[in-house]
């Protein structure tokens, strides 16, 4: 074994995570994780994957996931999956086995080995790395199926809570923000608190997300049907552009979207954090910041 061949085996032992039972097999789907997003990749042996990544891929963790929203073109590429996953973790992720039967291993690595080197068109939200890894492992039907669908709730992970929106189409979301939205997510989030007014907004789906993590996450289908998809439409659309009270606990983006798809405003976060204290300490930290605002405008009369 050569240097270089001794280094890669070094490292596919130590990149692995020590409790992981399952060994990597051909066909096998690698999710990766970023800072921001996930990159998938498909496992076709001898410590090698396929994947679909932008010009930006190969720039430090931040990068990719804000370039990338603004790639139309991507490489199919073949590479060691050490130099793909870096100092990230990962994991095998074969995620539909249960609903959606694999293809034939022979027909996935046939397809795949015919991509590598080709260009193919990128979008963030319905054409990426995910996608990819999924059409090449059950087929195109599920790749369809995991597009993001006008209805469909968009959980948006900021660094210390979640940002709702619901897709209305053609790449573009309504959701309820306060103005404190538009600012870095840990000054986001404890403004939010102090908010008692929000927008409704309908902007690019790429804008909200910025560089954070997302879903589409339609969570209480299964004990709420959702209301028909013209009302949820029609409804979302009416209100763009309408100021609204805002609660953190009550009234929040989440509520607002759940209102829209089941016409039940629920939010799992609020009750949550409530579950472990959070909102109740935020709470006070609020009531001391509106206290010591209202001493300084005495102060000052």
């Amino acid at each position: 074994m050569n240097d270089e061949e001794q280094n890669h085996s070094a490292f596919f032992i130590r990149v692995k995570n020590p409790s992981e039972l399952v060994e990597l097999k051909p066909g096998d789907l690698i999710e990766i994780f970023r800072s921001s997003c996930q990159h998938w990749a498909i496992y076709v042996g001898d410590r090698k994957v396929v994947h679909l990544a932008t010009e930006c891929e190969h720039f430090g963790d931040g990068a990719p996931n804000t370039l990338a929203a603004l790639s139309d073109q991507a490489y199919v590429r073949k590479d060691w999956l050490e130099d793909v996953v870096r100092k990230d973790g990962y994991r095998v992720n074969n995620k539909h086995d249960e609903t959606h039967p694999p293809l034939p291993l022979a027909k996935i690595l046939w397809q795949t080995e015919e991509l590598v080197g080709k260009e193919m068109p990128y979008s963030l939200t319905s054409q990426n790395s995910e996608h990819f890894v999924m059409e090449l492992r059950y087929g195109a039907e599920m790749n369809e199926q995991d597009e993001i669908k006008p209805g469909d709730l968009i959980e948006i992970f900021r660094s210390c809570y979640q940002h709702w929106a619901i897709y209305v189409g053609e790449g573009k979301v309504v959701h309820l923000a306060p103005e404190c939205d538009r600012l870095a997510n840990g000054a986001a989030s404890v403004l939010a608190v102090l908010s008692d007014r929000a927008y409704v907004k309908k902007d690019w789906l790429d804008i909200v997300v910025r560089k954070d993590q997302y879903r589409v996450n339609n969570k209480h289908d299964h004990t709420h049907p959702p209301l028909p998809l013209t009302k949820i439409l029609g409804r979302a659309e009416e209100l763009v552009g309408q100021e609204m009270p805002y609660n953190l606990t009550s009234h929040n983006c989440e509520h607002f979207v759940m209102d829209l798809r089941y016409g039940v405003a629920m939010s799992d976060q609020v009750t949550e954090a409530i579950a472990v204290g959070t909102i109740g300490m935020m709470g006070v930290a609020a009531a001391m910041i509106r206290s010591a605002a209202k001493r300084r405008m005495h102060r000052y009369e």
